[in-house]
């Protein structure tokens, strides 16, 4: 069955198509109102999810328009609005349902129960990890015999807590089931607790808890003390099986979101045209290498390369050219830099290179190298490409900062333009009395 999913947002488009792929639905993403109608024309949808602003307006005059094309959608209104009158609105237009964007995980729960859960939850479940600490060699038989052979999942039993922390410090886990009461000094609280003071990823890990007392007294007790949810004894066969799939679920839906928030971040940090960092993922980057070169006692070094006569290209070749030039250059930088090096575009034609560990002689070494590279380098017409280059460098006792290192190196590249181009210019930073630079 297919779900259509109107959404502008790049990181909820990739989240939802994720969940509903895991719901069992093939998602069609788009993110206007005419590509909405185009797709309503061409297939038949179970689900429409929308987002409430829709090319800069309010959705909710749309949904009208997806009855008319398919009357039997449901549609589902997705909002970080909580303005009064907008779910009533919504459902007079005709949505089921307004979800609003308070967390990810309220979201997974709403859509989960909205599409009825997933018809392949084993199928999804199948071969995560569970650690399951329980004493009774009686119950955890009954209850490694249902994850095992009726979930599929890949059970470590343990009988204490104090052998559950040591496993979880070290091993990957991707649910904890654990009863309250256990033999020896440490109970199933004392294990929550300590889970959840780990500084590793379990400690975010889903908890499903074991008790034999359903007071309110104890419930608190255990969701203080960090449980995610728990089954009161004797187990269901039945329950354990839908709360044991719904938290590992939920886990692996959450991950997936944080692996595309990640994503999205690195995506945000790079330039779209040459692959190199753009300024906001340099600046990032810098900062740590700063700090461990002032902790460190040692030296950094930082240039500017700056293409030739950039313009002229442009006006001679075309912009193409002059793209194709900024890519070739891009690829040059980063192929021949260290992985400790970090290479960023700075601007138009401009790129800057920090040095880690790299005092004044190495970093113009470095750079020299680089300067023939670029006036050999393949350009994709029948033109060649030079640079000028700024270089400076900071070394102990001095303590580097980005903005004066930019500056000097910055200064050192108008040198370099002033004698003649295609040639490098070192200044120290910061600059001592007496002018310290010089032409290589």
């Amino acid at each position: 069955m297919k779900v259509l999913l109107i959404e502008n947002s790049r990181l909820y488009q990739l989240f939802l198509s994720d969940l509903f792929r895991r719901l069992g639905y093939q998602p069609v993403s788009v993110t206007s109102h005419k590509e909405a109608l185009a797709a309503l024309e061409k297939y038949s949808f179970r689900f429409v999810c929308m987002n409430l602003l829709l090319d800069g307006k309010d959705a909710i005059d749309f949904i009208p328009e997806i009855h008319h094309h398919d009357p039997n959608a449901t549609v589902i209104l997705l909002t970080s609005d909580r303005a009064a009158g907008i779910r009533m609105q919504a459902v007079k237009a005709g949505a089921t349902e307004v979800i609003y964007k308070s967390s990810m995980s309220h979201i997974i729960r709403r859509l989960r129960v909205l599409l009825g859960g997933a018809p392949s939850d084993h199928l999804l479940t199948a071969n995560r990890r569970v650690l399951y600490v329980e004493d009774s060699p009686t119950q955890a038989a009954i209850i490694s015999t249902i994850l095992e052979d009726d979930m599929q999942l890949d059970v470590e039993h343990c009988g204490s807590a104090e052998t559950a922390i040591r496993w979880l410090a070290d091993r990957k886990y991707d649910l904890v089931i654990t009863d309250v009461v256990l033999q020896g000094e440490a109970s199933g609280l004392w294990l929550l607790r300590k889970l959840r003071q780990l500084d590793n990823e379990n400690a975010q890990l889903p908890v499903l808890t074991l008790t034999g007392h359903d007071d309110p007294t104890r419930r608190l007790e255990l969701l203080r003390a960090g449980t995610t949810d728990y089954v009161t004894k004797p187990v269901l066969k039945e329950e354990l099986i839908i709360r044991v799939n719904n938290l590992i679920n939920n886990k692996l839906l959450l991950d997936k979101v944080l692996e595309q928030q990640a994503q999205m971040q690195q995506l945000a940090m790079r330039d779209e045209l040459t692959g190199c960092y753009n300024r906001l993922g340099f600046r990032e980057l810098s900062e740590k290498y700063i700090s461990q070169a002032t902790r460190q006692k040692r030296p950094l070094s930082l240039a500017i390369i700056d293409l030739d006569h950039f313009k002229q290209i442009n006006d001679e070749h075309g912009h193409d050219a002059g793209d194709e030039v900024l890519r070739a250059l891009g690829k040059l930088l980063r192929r021949k830099s260290r992985k400790s090096d970090v290479v960023a575009r700075w601007g138009g034609e401009e790129f800057v290179l920090l040095l880690p560990d790299t005092n004044r002689d190495q970093g113009l070494c470095a750079v020299r190298k680089l300067g023939a590279l670029v006036a050999a380098m393949d350009t994709g017409g029948d033109f060649s490409v030079t640079a000028s280059i700024g270089l400076t460098s900071v070394t102990p006792p001095e303590k580097p900062e980005l903005d004066t290192m930019i500056t000097c190196a910055d200064k050192a590249l108008y040198r370099a333009k002033d004698a003649g181009r295609n040639c490098v210019v070192y200044r120290h930073c910061p600059p001592p009395s007496k002018t310290e630079t010089e032409r290589e």
